[in-house]
């Protein structure tokens, strides 16, 4: 039984590591946080660049095409 508690705590450790690298992923990708160029560092921005990123992969553009 204790072991299987190990198990699961070691698996919500690893899940919440990936979902950590996916937030910084999502967030310099979409140049925002400790990512952001100067002026946009706004809540206000990063909700729009997020919007817009999510567009992007929605419709399958990207930001060079």
């Amino acid at each position: 039984m204790a072991e299987s508690a190990h198990r699961e705590q070691a698996g919500e450790k690893i899940a919440a590591g990936s979902a950590m690298l996916l937030l910084q992923l999502a967030a310099s990708q979409a140049e925002i946080g400790p990512f952001a160029r100067r002026g946009r560092e706004t809540p206000q921005m990063a909700a729009h660049l997020y919007r817009a990123a999510a567009l992007r992969v929605r419709t399958g553009t990207t930001r060079h095409s």
